[in-house]
């Protein structure tokens, strides 16, 4: 692809030859004659090229040397922009596989891929485009939108909702029960979990993570919103619109998100707690009270992110300051 059907897709501006040629995009460690590198911070250069590239894209104003240079606002847009004209993803072709099966009250629209042992229930819906890799189980009256993906080995409780162009990544869990018990004598009396999940338009759910179905009503995720692998949301939680939740992070029964939240890796929160818009929950964040909009909170409990780092510093002069005080003390005893 020549460098100007390249500028045709990301836009920019360049110097260098709109005629050079590009075979494919590289890495900064490891530089091919032909590759196109994407640059995202000035910091990553320093130790890694040993020599000069032939194409580099990167945002305007870094000092850096290329044959070819092609400046946009933001680098790493542009790199998911462009990233598929080189790589297409290889997915199946639509169609039902012999070994599926299909209820036949279940309704299933057009275009539709379903993979090799694939199960379907009665009164579930799979809307147009969609693609249902093999082995994914769909449960009774649940419905999938348009142009969804279902990745291997994902499981679909019954009377769960999603929409539009949700993606489920191996493993993911939708509507599994609720962890309700109440104890009566000596044993513990499980809960019933008769409620659903909905998730809205463009919501992904990476590897292994579950989403657990409601006691009464809904558990709701947002459109928009991305959940990383080996996540676990609770019963009846609710979460908003364009939020990203890390690796590992854990939300209890009944806790609430605003819209546009980020939980690094780790978080926790209690049930039934709720944080509001546009909050930041650094990492191992553990949130056990309400968090007010546009906060960046830390630590556990959670609590300012500047106050928290202020509190860090002072608990590593702590051994220093123990030392100081026992000199101290002998001086004192001393005298």
């Amino acid at each position: 692809m020549k460098i100007k059907e390249i500028m045709s897709y990301i836009g920019g501006h360049l110097i260098g030859d709109p005629e050079f040629e590009v075979f494919g995009i590289g890495t900064i460690d490891n530089i091919t004659s032909g590759d196109l590198v994407f640059l995202f911070h000035q910091q990553k250069i320093a130790g890694f090229i040993s020599s000069i590239p032939d194409v580099i894209v990167c945002r305007e104003g870094m000092d850096i040397q290329a044959k070819n240079l092609i400046f946009v606002e933001n680098p790493r847009l542009a790199f998911i922009q462009l990233l598929p004209k080189f790589y297409t993803q290889d997915y199946p072709e639509p169609g039902i596989h012999p070994t599926a099966f299909i209820h036949p009250q279940a309704r299933v629209g057009e275009r539709v891929s379903i993979g090799a042992g694939t199960h379907v229930e009665s009164d579930a819906i799979i809307a147009d485009d969609t693609i249902i890799f093999p082995q994914v189980y769909i449960g009774k009256g649940s419905q999938i939108g348009k142009s969804c993906l279902i990745f291997p080995q994902t499981v679909i409780r019954e009377n769960c909702i999603l929409g539009d162009r949700v993606i489920l990544q191996s493993g993911v869990i939708i509507g599994g029960d609720g962890f309700g018990y109440e104890r009566s004598g000596d044993v513990y009396l499980k809960v019933p979990h008769v409620g659903k999940v909905v998730l809205e338009d463009d919501v992904e759910v990476g590897a292994n993570s579950t989403i657990d179905r409601a006691t009464l009503g809904e558990t709701r995720i947002g459109a928009g919103t991305k959940i990383d692998n080996l996540v676990m949301i609770a019963h009846n939680v609710k979460i908003g619109k364009n939020c990203i939740i890390v690796a590992q992070c854990g939300i209890a029964g009944s806790s609430s998100l605003g819209d546009d939240v980020i939980m690094a890796g780790q978080c926790g929160v209690v049930d039934h707690g709720k944080i509001g818009n546009r909050v930041r929950l650094a990492a191992r964040t553990g949130v056990v009270n309400s968090i007010p909009d546009d906060q960046m909170v830390s630590g556990f409990p959670a609590q300012d992110h500047k106050i928290e780092m202020k509190e860090k510093v002072l608990l590593r002069k702590l051994p220093d300051l123990w030392q100081r005080i026992k000199n101290l003390e002998k001086k004192v005893f001393k005298s």
